[in-house]
């Protein structure tokens, strides 16, 4: 499954376009090793996935859960926390003792997971969600999920939390003057204010798809 991540992660289609208001966007084909902020993100989720596959060969259960998650944990940059979740999607274990409330949750019933849960039962694979706007209570957060595969079937799935801010410094988002990130056509993180003339990245990550527009 590793293998199969690595050349989804890297076999992504990279456009940069410049684009004028009232005018026609122009596009320019580019080599997906130039871009500066396509090639971060993909070695960026590349990375992150590929720790919690190494945690998933290790079949960690509710006792064990914390333990092997912890070097994935501890060299993750903005961590946010991680839970081990039920096939039926519901929480079994969480990273951090004091997000113990969390535990006995159905993620079923979020509705920004349906589509993904779904996914999840039909073809099991490892899925990135798009940056959640964030609240007073929780912090802007980038979800992933990576399931435990036995006898060919999903016995757990592992997910886990890292901040926007860490990612969008990982790649260098952070520092640009304006950007927006697309969602499957769905606007999930912006900043300021696009000029005539930007540059626009579209990245097939696991089980969605990015549109990042970006001017530094």
């Amino acid at each position: 499954m590793k293998k199969n991540i690595a050349l989804l992660l890297l076999a992504v289609v990279l456009m940069c376009t410049a684009k004028a208001l009232g005018e026609p966007s122009q596009g320019l084909s580019c080599d997906p090793n130039n871009d500066e902020v396509g090639r971060k993100t993909v070695a960026y989720f590349n990375t992150l996935f590929e720790g919690l596959g190494k945690t998933a060969e290790k079949d960690p259960l509710y006792d064990s859960y914390r333990e092997i998650m912890k070097p994935v944990a501890e060299s993750t940059e903005g961590f946010y926390g991680g839970t081990l979740v039920g096939p039926d999607w519901v929480i079994v274990q969480v990273y951090y003792p004091s997000h113990f409330l969390a535990r006995g949750f159905d993620l079923k019933k979020v509705k920004e997971l349906t589509d993904f849960y779904k996914m999840m039962q039909e073809k099991p694979a490892p899925q990135l969600s798009e940056p959640g706007h964030g609240s007073i209570m929780q912090p802007r957060l980038i979800a992933m999920r990576y399931p435990v595969i036995r006898d060919g079937k999903v016995k757990n799935i592992l997910s886990m939390m890292v901040r926007t801010e860490a990612y969008l410094k990982a790649v260098g988002l952070d520092k640009c003057s304006a950007y927006k990130i697309t969602c499957k056509g769905k606007l999930a993180e912006e900043k300021g204010e696009l000029a005539k003339e930007y540059k626009e990245v579209k990245l097939q990550l696991p089980s969605t798809e990015w549109t990042i527009q970006y001017q530094k």
